[in-house]
């Protein structure tokens, strides 16, 4: 069984450290790779480029990102999501106050293997990190995007829903001061979470971690887990469920309860979500 990821603010490995630009990886799986990254005003972003096989997806935690979606160009502020499917062109630049931001990766273990070698000074074929420059055609039209500006996405229950792929189920939620979920492990997909406001007590395992903004968490599949906000004022977080379902599994169960009827365990275990006995 794979370990859990619990990491307090600001921990993570390090990709690039520049006076222009900061770069570390908060995960790096098969599923998911996350990093957090930082450009000064006036930092050269991403040009345009193309995956084929995995999403780019970025959520912005401060600042602006500038972002282009097949050749269009879309500002995004604090609290936006943006992802661009396989076979979308897409690059950024720097807002005028810089940005900070994450980028997700998923499935992540090709870029993952791409951004340690650039570090390293490794020859590596940016191919091999299915990375390409955009094809002939101009690749998927922007209308393929997803773009969420801050607190816009699909309302599912008391969650924002930021992106529902076969790679990525991401959501925003807000905890209440003594809400949080009860213990459940997941056979399939990860389960991870990344502290966007106050703090939430996470249990992954046997492990308590106690999660301020900047923490992260991910629990692998086949460990225990679940959270609480002991605090006395509400948190808010990022979810990542990679890969994804996670969302189709919330709207089915939000529809059974609208209609008062209570989900049987076999529901729950066709989802990937399994209770701890």
């Amino acid at each position: 069984m794979d370990e859990p990821v619990a990491q307090p603010p600001g921990e993570a490995e390090v990709v690039v450290e520049q006076e222009s630009r900061t770069s570390r990886i908060k995960v790096a799986r098969d599923e998911l790779l996350l990093s957090e990254s930082s450009y000064a005003p006036g930092a050269r972003g991403a040009p345009p480029h193309v995956h084929r096989a995995h999403c780019d997806a970025f959520y912005v935690l401060e600042g602006e990102l500038l972002f282009h979606v097949a050749g269009e160009r879309r500002p995004l502020q604090a609290g936006a999501f943006v992802l661009a499917p396989p076979g979308l062109v897409h690059g950024f630049e720097v807002g005028p106050e810089g940005v900070r931001h994450l980028n997700l990766h998923t499935p992540g273990k090709a870029f993952a293997q791409l951004s340690r070698a650039r570090r390293d000074g490794v020859p590596f074929d940016a191919a091999d990190g299915d990375t390409f420059d955009p094809p002939d055609d101009g690749g998927l039209p922007a209308s393929d995007a997803v773009v969420w500006s801050a607190g816009e996405g699909e309302l599912v229950g008391t969650s924002l829903v930021k992106a529902d792929r076969p790679e990525l189920s991401a959501l925003e939620f807000e905890v209440r001061p003594g809400g949080g979920v009860g213990p459940h492990f997941h056979k399939g997909h990860s389960d991870s979470f990344y502290v966007l406001e106050g703090e939430l007590e996470l249990h992954l395992g046997d492990e308590v971690f106690r999660g301020s903004v900047g923490a992260y968490a991910l629990a692998p599949p086949g460990v225990v887990h679940f959270f609480r906000n002991v605090s006395d004022t509400p948190a808010r977080a990022l979810n990542l469920h990679t890969p994804g379902g996670f969302v189709g599994y919330r709207r089915e169960l939000l529809a059974l309860q609208e209609q008062g009827v209570e989900p049987d365990r076999a529901f729950f275990e066709r989802h990937d979500v399994f209770d701890v006995e």
